[in-house]
């Protein structure tokens, strides 16, 4: 029955290539206006060549003008053609080219799916070709249409390293003992509102995360998450909540872009360092382990300046590797103190993890760029994190329509 199956779709699928062949060979031209030809331009002949459609392959036949300033072909102008692919084809590739794990998977995919036969080189090409115009229109978009000031925004980041290539780690210091690097950090920033559950628990509200994602510095990257904060109606929202893991350059971004923000260090990354603590303070694993039990409760419930207390009380009778590992973790808790009162937090209806951006890290970036093997340019892991941002914003079709109008 597949067989059966799939020789009907390839079938109906080159009937409707031959259809819109001849639709664009000899009924469209009829329609079209007359080519806005320059002064110094003179048809010079009919042209035809294979272009690759979203229903396959067809043969276009076209007029060819030359002039001072060389040739060029108006009914591709009007079709908005790139290279051999119409628009159509070229958003399919872009959404396979930044969805699947690899760009000879996207042609696999093309192939299996839309019946089209497009080398995975192409597609990368293609990717390459319209990452920048995807930042672009993320980074200027409209802002979205809010009738009624957002109860709560929430705004996360974070970053992760993407393995690149040796020429793109220069002068970069990593982990490995030589103190070179195999990644390079890429930013990631997410933006969302929240809603009350049955329980009254606080959720994300489904379809409201917007993503961005750069190779840049806090300074440059704070605008785009500011811009991006912005558009989804920072401005006129009644609280934002930011949560970071507690990294010095999140904070500074905060203060400096999300002065009236309410600021929450993630409670699984402040329980990690709680949890380093009280090793340091128990040898014995056993009682470690039930030391940050009862801790990690005590954290949750605002009490840090007790854990604080008793823990100033025990470095007294540590020998010196041990103390020296306890007070290592106690400027982290001194320094975020006031973003770590999570019962308040919570009684406000507030999130205290920080989900959201571990996940996008996780499925926008390491799902396509972390993959065994990989080794990427800057340009061209940005060109595919745009796309992945635009899908996972559940803006890519805005975005494809705004193309398309550009293109009118």
């Amino acid at each position: 029955m597949a067989w059966i199956e799939r020789t009907l779709r390839d079938a109906s699928l080159r009937d409707t290539a031959r259809l819109l062949e001849g639709f664009l060979n000899h009924e469209l031209p009829q329609l079209l206006d007359q080519p806005d030809v320059k002064p110094s331009e003179r048809f010079h002949s009919y042209q035809t060549r294979k272009v690759c459609t979203g229903v396959g392959p067809i043969q276009l036949r076209r007029a060819y003008y030359r002039g001072d300033s060389g040739g060029r072909y108006p009914l591709d102008e009007a079709l908005g053609l790139y290279d051999q692919y119409t628009p159509a084809t070229v958003q399919l590739m872009c959404w396979a080219g930044a969805m699947d794990s690899s760009f000879e998977l996207a042609s696999e995919t093309l192939s299996r799916f839309a019946g089209l036969n497009i080398p995975g080189r192409q597609v990368q090409r293609i990717v390459n070709a319209f990452g920048d115009k995807a930042t672009g229109w993320m980074n200027k978009r409209q802002s979205d249409t809010i009738d009624k000031p957002i109860e709560i925004l929430n705004i996360q980041t974070d970053m992760t390293g993407i393995p690149a290539r040796p020429e793109e780690l220069q002068d970069v210091k990593g982990k490995q003992p030589d103190g070179t690097a195999k990644s390079k950090q890429i930013k990631v920033g997410c933006v969302f509102t929240q809603s009350r559950d049955k329980e009254g628990n606080p959720q994300r509200d489904p379809f409201s995360s917007t993503y961005i994602a750069a190779f840049c510095d806090r300074r440059d990257f704070a605008p785009l998450l500011w811009e991006e904060a912005l558009k989804r109606g920072y401005a006129t929202a009644r609280k934002t909540v930011f949560i970071g893991d507690g990294a010095e350059w999140i904070w500074n971004m905060v203060e400096d872009r999300f002065g009236d923000a309410v600021q929450i260090v993630d409670f699984y990354h402040a329980c990690e360092h709680l949890h380093a603590l009280c090793q340091a303070l128990e040898s014995d694993e056993t009682r470690a382990k039930a030391l940050f039990k009862r801790w990690r409760r005590r954290l949750k419930n605002n009490g840090l300046s007790r854990i604080l207390e008793e823990t100033t009380k025990r470095l007294l009778g540590l020998k010196a590797e041990a103390r020296k590992a306890a007070q290592k973790q106690i400027p982290y808790f001194k320094t975020n103190a006031e973003r770590m009162k999570y019962r308040t937090f919570r009684r406000k209806g507030y999130f205290i993890g920080s989900g959201a951006i571990e996940g996008a890290c996780r499925h926008i970036v390491a799902q396509r760029a972390k993959l065994s093997g990989m080794r990427w340019s800057c340009d061209g892991a940005e060109n595919v994190m745009a796309f992945r941002c635009l899908i996972k914003s559940n803006l890519f079709d805005q975005y494809c329509n705004h193309q398309r109008k550009q293109a009118a």
